[in-house]
C-alpha cells in the first residue's frame, strides 16, 4: 500500500449484508482491493477497515489513484463513523499482513476478515430523490391524460352548456 494514500469522503452509505460505501476523492497516493485503511472515527477513536470492493465511473477496479473521483466498499465499520469530510489513509500496521496484525492497544482494531472475499457485484447507491420526482410527475401525467379522455376535464361542454343556458336566457326574454 502506499503510504500516502488520502481520501476524502464526500458521502457515505451502507449496503446491507456488504459493507460501508465512502464516495470521494483521492487526494494523494493509491489503494488496491484488499488492503486495510484507517481513519480517525467520529468518536475520536482511530478506526481501521478492509477495502473489498473499488469503483470509478461505475467500473469495478482493483486500485485507485490520486485524482480520481472513487466509491470505496469497506468491511468492518459502521456508517455512523465516518462523515463528510472524513480522511481515510494508510493504517499505521498495513505493512503487516491482515490476518496475522494484531490489535494495537492504543489502537482499537475494529475489522472483521470475511471467510469469502465478497466481490464481483457492483456498488449500488440508494434511489435518490430526483427519481422519486420523476415517478410522481409521470403518474400524475397518466392521470391526467386518463381524465381527458374520459371528457372529465373537456373545457368545451362547460362552455357549450353555459352559451346554451345564456342562449334559452335570451330567447325566453
Amino acid at each position: 500500500m502506499d503510504k500516502n494514500f488520502r481520501f476524502i469522503a464526500e458521502k457515505v452509505f451502507s449496503i446491507p449484508g456488504r459493507g460501508v460505501v465512502v464516495t470521494g476523492k483521492v487526494e494523494g497516493g493509491s489503494v488496491s482491493v484488499g488492503e486495510e485503511i484507517g481513519f480517525l472515527g467520529t468518536d475520536g477513536k482511530w478506526a481501521n477497515a478492509l477495502v473489498v470492493g473499488i469503483e470509478v465511473s461505475r467500473r469495478l477496479v482493483e486500485e485507485v489513484q490520486a485524482g480520481q473521483q472513487a466509491s470505496i466498499l469497506l468491511e468492518g465499520v459502521k456508517k455512523e463513523q465516518i462523515t463528510l469530510g472524513t480522511v481515510l489513509m494508510a493504517a499505521p500496521e498495513a505493512s503487516v499482513p491482515i490476518s496475522s496484525a494484531p490489535p494495537q492497544p492504543d489502537l482499537p482494531h475494529v475489522v472483521s476478515i470475511p471467510s469469502e472475499p465478497s466481490m464481483g457485484e457492483a456498488i449500488q447507491p440508494s434511489s435518490s430523490l430526483w427519481r422519486t420526482i420523476l415517478f410522481v410527475g409521470i403518474g400524475i401525467l397518466i392521470l391526467l391524460a386518463i381524465l381527458y379522455f374520459q371528457g372529465k376535464l373537456d373545457q368545451i361542454k362547460p362552455i357549450k352548456k353555459l352559451a346554451s343556458q345564456h342562449l334559452s336566457a335570451l330567447i325566453l326574454n
